[in-house]
């Protein structure tokens, strides 16, 4: 979902910023761009192991990041190019559309009403579902199996390293959509084809 059907990433930083800083973390772009493709959960124990704050729980500060990139959403247009269109060429061949993502449930579903494609997809899974996040394939095989198809069947859209690895460890093809700073490397390789923008797709 996110860097794929929202630019999420920037609101995401945004959020974990004001959070992170209100507690005294010392919060570094270097090292939120680390933290890009975690889980909410998993930011906030890469934080605490950092600089350990007091006064608010795991799960307060968690629930307090994802409150504000919603709102963050709410304000922000953050719809991806091709979106609509490949969604609407998936669904008129008659191919099941499944999610699979490291957010949470209550954000999946505010992003998927902003952007207005929930009826799109047959299956929602997130990474509240499954023990462990990605690059652990367990969400991607978590939709497959909801969706009711063999994994060699399933064709990802993804854009970063760990969503990619997380896919092909699923024996799933992978498109990789990466940003285009990241269009040129290698690691993208992993991927079976790889395209700019969800407008380029071809069958």
């Amino acid at each position: 979902m996110d860097g794929v059907l929202i630019n999420s990433e920037p609101l995401w930083k945004i959020a974990e910023k004001e959070v992170f800083l209100s507690l005294g973390v010392q919060v570094t772009d270097e090292l939120v761009h680390i933290t890009s493709a975690l889980t909410a959960q998993e930011v906030c124990a890469f934080w605490y192991e950092r600089h350990p704050w007091q006064g608010m729980s795991f799960d307060e500060v968690e629930d307090a990041v994802v409150a504000r990139v919603i709102e963050l959403i709410g304000q922000y247009d953050t719809k991806m190019p091709g979106v609509i269109e490949i969604l609407e060429f998936f669904k008129s061949n008659n191919l099941k559309i499944g999610l699979a993502s490291n957010s949470s449930h209550n954000l999946i579903e505010v992003v998927l009403e902003k952007v207005g494609i929930k009826d799109y997809f047959d299956f929602l899974s997130s990474a509240q579902d499954v023990e462990k996040g990605k690059p652990d394939p367990a969400v991607y095989l978590y939709a497959a199996k909801n969706l009711g198809v063999e994994p060699k069947e399933c064709l990802v859209f993804e854009d970063s390293i760990i969503g990619i690895t997380a896919a092909k460890n699923a024996g799933m093809k992978v498109v990789a959509v990466p940003e285009k700073t990241d269009f040129n490397n290698i690691a993208f390789d992993l991927a079976d084809y790889k395209i700019q923008s969800l407008s380029e797709f071809q069958l």
